[in-house]
């Protein structure tokens, strides 16, 4: 069954949404129905006929019909994109259409508008992102501890999806390491460890003498190596060492520190061992460490070989310290754990009491129930553990604090309903459930102070619009940016595109980061300043620097920093919405050429929600590169796929990719624009599946921004509708994504009233009480 739906039609819409609020009419389909499907339909699907796998013939009953829910969800995504009829074919009048879906959505989807399904409750664990960021959030650092973790999986498009985030029990203990690695960043409960510095034979100076400065010590002679003390204190000096005899006396190795202390001991092993040093440094003043050998001797008379030299063989130097330190100074998230405390509160086990019960509540992003209070009744039993068998006040904090942090009720996301003990059906989340699911929505972390008071306050949803505005336009919000733009214009991508270094030899690095930063700014300001999200479509301004700015074949720019670029109408021309970004032209072109067939299907999955099927299994797909290379193939990509397209089962998916790629065929693989491909001139024009036609980019833009400009707002919303929920959309969806886009419509689809018209919605609002 397919989750995404693509609900409502640019022109059937208002009818659909104004119907919503008041009783619908029965729509009967033996004579209102079916003599539509007959006229418009039956054609290509019955009678014989079963193209794309639709039948009307194979169903043996009316009920067998309408109970067929996948079989008209995809009618009903057809008719909803005028994709079904074709464009040659007589297509049914506003009316018709409004008539089948109306009956669509009561008889088979059975649609209560009056009392709209939120759908399933979901539960989530937090991704990694979600992760850092909570623990950003409710510690005030910076740590990054979902580093290691393994990437999440994602489905429909997302990496917040519920279904997908499982827990296994490998994650479950990189989860538990976190934890361990968290606190003890967070709160230092013991001296750090003596820095142990070691250093190689390579690295001794000579000195004194004429000794080698890697290690061997032939004659009287000093290396030395310069060390820089950390801290006053004692320090331990180790020497590593061995010697050879001659008159049966082996070496004397003098070991001494400048200003400072020396020592002589007798070498005397021919295998290598320590000979340790007590020293007393001082933090910040750097010394010579020096090492002399003092008693050489040659005796080459000596019968017995091993007697006849004395030497010195240094293998290494190892100082530690300081030995003994202070415990640190409790840091600014140590202090804010503590702080949690009354002040004034001097029994250790209130206080201990106070900080876990209200550590416990932030991190679990509510007020405690009775289920919860027993959890905290049991991490109080941990810090007294702790605390019996010796540990600092501290040390038993943290190790409550991990119980919290590892806990189901801070690694996962639920809502709960206002109402306990109401019936089944749709009921209202609670506002605590509500001040989560928007913090998370909009800033990929937990809520923070001002949506807790308010929640707790009850007034939350009374002021849901006030905090939606402050919240895009808080820091935090940059999180929609990389997690929201990131998976629905596919940006994270481009950190994986390859073009050929041998063709495009202005590729690199900088000018990847370039091109994610472009469209991540261009985002960014469409959100904060409220703009239309028509904009993606087709604004007259960017954000460039002098290195993007020459990438496009421009020098107005000057210096690394990015800025706002209006457009002039000439720019206009090559110039202007997200289509004409570098970062979406690269993501959708193959390594060695462009690709139009990528580039429309990226336009219809999403900007206009109205993706192809995947080809079948077993199709063969012609490679155009190796045909290319043979020399059989066109010169222009648009040729070659007309060749492509004369197969009956490529044509119908490909007839509406391939011309609005072709519409973008004047890009080449890195975003440059260019007018001729293999020395024969570009041909950017097309039409639409719908009919409409256009001649290059600028006009498949115009196109996209008015004729299509309903379907993109719809599919916008569906996207964000779906990454807030952190589920697919299904079918008893439709009234939600009628609403959203009606609302968003209404005050000139500003980006801020797409989003206030999400939390708003029923889905995001309510729930199922289960």
């Amino acid at each position: 069954m397919r989750k995404n739906l693509q609900l409502a039609g640019a022109i059937l819409f208002p009818l659909f949404f104004s119907s919503c609020q008041e009783k619908r009419a029965s729509v009967a389909f033996n004579t209102e129905v079916e003599p539509i499907l007959a006229e418009y339909c039956f054609d290509c699907h019955a009678d014989g006929m079963d193209e794309g796998e639709i039948d009307f013939d194979a169903f043996e009953s009316h009920e067998a019909l309408v109970a067929d829910i996948d079989f008209w969800e995809g009618i009903y995504v057809n008719l909803n994109s005028s994709l079904m009829p074709p464009s040659d074919k007589p297509k049914p009048g506003d009316e018709d259409k409004a008539r089948v879906m109306t009956w669509i959505e009561d008889k088979v989807f059975q649609i209560d508008y009056q009392n709209p399904d939120p759908g399933r409750p979901v539960v989530s664990r937090l991704n990694r992102d979600e992760y850092n960021r909570t623990i950003r959030d409710l510690f005030g650092a910076d740590l990054q501890p979902a580093a290691a973790f393994p990437e999440d999986d994602t489905g429909y498009g997302f990496d917040n999806i519920g279904e997908v985030l499982t827990l296994s029990p490998a994650l479950l203990e990189k989860y538990f390491a976190a934890t361990t690695d968290i606190l003890d960043q967070v709160m230092v409960t013991a001296p750090p460890k003596p820095k142990r510095t070691i250093v190689n034979p390579g690295s001794f100076v000579k000195r004194k003498g004429g000794p080698d400065p890697g290690g061997t010590m032939a004659s009287n002679g000093t290396l030395g190596v310069q060390f820089q003390p950390k801290g006053d204190g004692e320090y331990l000096l180790k020497v590593r060492a061995r010697g050879s005899r001659a008159k049966n006396e082996w070496p004397i190795m003098r070991v001494s520190v400048e200003n400072g202390p020396s020592k002589d001991v007798r070498v005397d092993s021919a295998n290598t061992k320590e000979f340790e040093f007590p020293v007393r440094l001082r933090k910040d003043q750097q010394r010579w460490i020096d090492v002399s050998f003092i008693n050489d001797l040659y005796d080459p008379k000596a019968k017995d070989r091993n007697q006849r030299d004395r030497n010195l063989y240094l293998s290494g130097i190892e100082v530690t310290g300081p030995l003994v330190q202070e415990l640190p100074k409790p840091g600014p998230a140590h202090q804010r754990i503590l702080a949690l405390a009354d002040e004034g509160t001097t029994d250790e086990s209130e206080r201990a009491a106070q900080i876990i019960s209200r550590f416990a509540a932030l991190a679990w992003r509510r007020p405690h129930d009775s289920e919860a209070e027993n959890s905290v009744q049991r991490l109080m039993e941990f810090y007294e553990r702790e605390r019996n068998a010796g540990g600092s006040f501290d040390e038993g904090i943290k190790i409550a604090l991990q119980g919290i942090l590892i806990s189901p009720r801070f690694l996962f996301r639920g809502e709960r309903v206002a109402d306990s003990g109401a019936k089944k059906g749709s009921v209202p989340i609670d506002e605590f459930s509500l001040a989560s699911r928007l913090s998370y929505f909009l800033w990929s972390s937990m809520p923070d102070q001002e949506l807790l008071d308010l929640a707790k306050s009850g007034n939350l949803r009374a002021q849901l619009d006030q905090q939606v505005s402050r919240m895009l336009g808080d820091p935090k919000a940059k999180a929609l940016t990389r997690n929201f733009a990131g998976q629905w214009l596919q940006l994270r991508n481009l950190q994986l595109a390859t073009p050929n270094p041998g063709q495009f030899k202005s590729w690199n690095d900088d000018l990847r980061e370039d091109l994610r930063m472009e469209t991540e700014l261009f985002f960014e300001f469409i959100m904060r300043e409220n703009r239309p999200v028509l904009d993606f479509l087709d604004a007259d301004y960017s954000f460039l620097n002098s290195r993007l700015a020459r990438h496009y074949g421009t020098n107005e720019i000057s210096g690394n920093e990015f800025q706002r670029v209006m457009f002039t109408p000439e720019q206009r021309k090559t110039r202007g919405g997200l289509l004409t970004h570098g970062s979406i032209l690269t993501i959708t072109s193959n390594p060695t050429r462009t690709s139009a067939v990528n580039r429309g299907n990226y336009v219809l999955e999403n900007l206009l929600g109205t993706p192809p099927p995947h080809p079948p299994e077993d199709l063969e797909i012609p490679d155009l590169d190796e045909a290319k290379k043979s020399g059989k193939a066109p010169k222009t990509l648009r040729a070659q796929l007309e060749v492509h397209r004369e197969k009956a089962i490529c044509s119908s998916c490909h007839s509406r990719m391939d011309p609005i790629g072709f519409g973008m065929e004047n890009y080449d693989a890195i975003g440059r624009w260019r007018e001729k491909e293999n020395g024969q001139s570009i041909d950017a024009s097309g039409t639409l599946y719908t009919g409409e036609e256009f001649s290059g980019a600028a006009e498949l833009r115009t196109i996209l921004a008015q004729e299509k400009s309903d379907s993109f707002i719809r599919c916008f919303s569906e996207k964000m509708l779906t990454y807030a929920l952190g589920r697919g959309l299904e079918y008893y969806d439709q009234p939600a994504i009628n609403e959203i886009s009606s609302k968003a419509l209404e005050k000139d689809a500003r980006f801020h009233e797409v989003v206030k018209a999400i939390v708003h919605s029923v889905p995001f609002q309510r729930t199922r009480s289960e």
